[in-house]
Formats: structure tokens, sequence, C-alpha cells
């Protein structure tokens, strides 16, 4: 799966809990809160990579990185 790819796949999974659970308390509303929602968890991603260890996850890191900006372009 290439990077945007995935990323519009990740984008699509946080507008799929509105219409699979519609009465939960948070939930993405639109494309522009789940583009952020995404990139919060691309994010979170990074940091655990740097923090266990930069140089072993560097390949996955700028594959997130990659994802995130695709992410950005949607």
């Amino acid at each position: 799966m290439t990077p945007k790819e995935k990323a519009k796949e990740l984008v699509e999974m946080f507008l799929a809990l509105k219409k699979i659970n519609p009465n939960a308390i948070t939930r993405p509303y639109n494309w522009q809160e789940a583009k952020q929602c995404s990139l919060i968890c691309i994010d979170e991603k990074i940091k655990t990579g740097i923090d266990l260890n930069g140089e072993m996850f560097s390949g996955f890191i700028e594959g997130l990185q990659e994802i995130k900006q695709e992410i950005n372009k949607l």
C-alpha cells in the first residue's frame, strides 16, 4: 500500500466511526476533523518510534512521515 493509499484509508477509518457508533460522545463529523485525528495518530506513532530507538525505526518513521504528508494533501 502506498503512503497516499494508507493516508486515505486512515482518514476514512475515522469517518467510519460516525457510521459505526452514531451515539459516541466524540467522533469526527467531517473530512477535516478526520484528517486531524489521523495526523494526531501518525504524530504519536512517530514519537513512539523515536523514543524507542531512532536509528532502528528510521525507515518506519520515514514511512509515517510520508503518510502524514499525504494526509495533509487530502
